[in-house]
């Protein structure tokens, strides 16, 4: 696998989502609409870390497209996020599960390409798939719990995106 010059970029993104996970975590009974904020703010962040992260990768990396898609879906959510923030309370079950479910297809997908860390990827994907089918098919259930799985969610992309930078490194 080829070296990264840009390595440190996956690592903002991880440290951005570990740290909203600790915010999510420190507080689950806490304002929804808050998290809302907070967690549409740091998605704009990482979004665009991921998306400056994709273009300064692409003369190295096959995949830099992926990494721009999802930093681009980052801001999107992020800004929807913002957008309305009651209505977007009511309907977050289905957003994160929605953002959930992507980011760990895309993990899963990605196993199969070659570019290391299959194991983990493979791994990560799947329970994200798993977590993300949950929280958008499950809303219910999901009531108070949402903001635990969005945490959890939040520190295994943060975690996977610290381990994978350190890997580029």
């Amino acid at each position: 696998m080829e070296k990264s010059k840009n390595w440190y970029m996956l690592l903002i993104k991880g440290i951005i989502m570990i740290l909203l996970a600790i915010l999510v975590f420190s507080s689950p009974a806490g304002a929804l609409l808050t998290y809302v904020l907070y967690i549409g703010i740091g998605l704009l962040i990482a979004g665009i870390v991921s998306i400056v992260q994709g273009f300064q990768s692409k003369g190295t990396d096959d995949h830099w497209g992926g990494t721009v898609l999802g930093g681009v879906l980052d801001i999107i959510l992020g800004f929807i996020l913002m957008a309305n923030p009651g209505l977007t309370a009511a309907i977050l079950p289905f957003i994160f599960g929605f953002w959930a479910t992507f980011f760990g297809f895309s993990l899963f997908v990605s196993a199969f390409a070659g570019t290391g860390g299959g194991l983990m990827k493979f791994i990560g994907g799947i329970l994200t798939v798993f977590i993300g089918f949950g929280i958008m098919f499950n809303p219910i259930m999901m009531g108070l719990a949402l903001t635990v799985w969005v945490g959890i969610i939040l520190l295994v992309v943060g975690i996977y995106s610290v381990i994978a930078s350190f890997s580029l490194k």
